[in-house]
């Protein structure tokens, strides 16, 4: 895992990339704040702006409900 860090910066979050593949409508690939994930900072401060609207994010139950069939199929 710290490993995918140092990608995330270094690829300006694209480190947690298979995390949109989990969550196709998110703007955000970095789930968890210790994510780091630049484009995220960038359409956040796009939206403050008023540049960017309807911003879509997984709910934390979605993300549960997600990590549950994962660990289902790992059985």
């Amino acid at each position: 895992m710290y490993v995918y860090r140092w990608v995330a910066l270094i690829t300006f979050g694209e480190g947690w990339h298979n995390n949109h593949h989990a969550f196709e409508y998110s703007a955000r690939h970095g789930l968890e704040w210790w994510q780091i994930d630049i484009c995220w900072y960038t359409i956040r401060f796009l939206e403050a702006l008023g540049l960017a609207t309807n911003v879509k994010l997984p709910t934390e139950d979605h993300k549960l409900k997600k990590s549950l069939a994962f660990l289902n199929k790992l059985k």
